[in-house]
């Protein structure tokens, strides 16, 4: 699937944030419009996105995307979580090689959060705000908990117990 496609890193506010979660995704008045949050530090910044002209767009879950991290590592494109897809021919990818014609200067642009991938076409560079931090005690955005080595490492080794513990013969739960 990504044959043909060439990474460039796109320069954003986010473009190293490596826990990057999506807090909403809507369009509002023919305007995508994402919710961005930092899930490191208590501060929980957060970033809205706004698209202002955009043909198509597409959310994935990431854990379908697993191939795409393969292929930009071994590929040697590991650029950040927001970069910019250009391929050839054209938008083949989407199915939709005619924007390219239609609409000039459109891009496709993507944002790697810790749960989707949120590809957009546009030929605008979108809005990026600061918005309104997290508030205190807000449960983390997200489809998934996540747990990292070195920090989370009391829960992970408690998870990995239990789920030996759950393999036992005759363990009904």
């Amino acid at each position: 699937m990504y044959d043909g496609w060439s990474i460039c890193r796109w320069e954003t506010p986010v473009v190293d944030e490596d826990r990057l979660l999506m807090v909403s995704l809507a369009d509002v008045d023919r305007e995508l419009v994402l919710l961005l949050e930092s899930g490191r530090g208590s501060d929980r910044p957060r970033w809205r996105v706004r698209f202002k002209q955009y043909p198509a767009y597409r959310n994935i879950d990431e854990a379908y995307r697993t191939d795409l991290w393969s292929w930009i590592d071994s590929s040697g494109q590991r650029l950040g979580f927001t970069f910019t897809v250009e391929e050839s021919p054209p938008l083949a990818s989407w199915g939709t090689v005619y924007l390219h014609e239609v609409v000039p200067g459109i891009r496709h642009f993507v944002i790697a959060t810790e749960d989707d991938v949120v590809e957009v076409l546009s030929a605008e560079e979108p809005v990026w705000e600061v918005a309104r931090p997290a508030e205190a005690g807000e449960p983390l955005p997200g489809k998934a908990r996540h747990l990292y080595l070195g920090e989370d490492d009391v829960e992970i080794d408690r998870l990995v117990a239990d789920v030996k513990r759950r393999q036992e013969p005759g363990d009904t739960g």
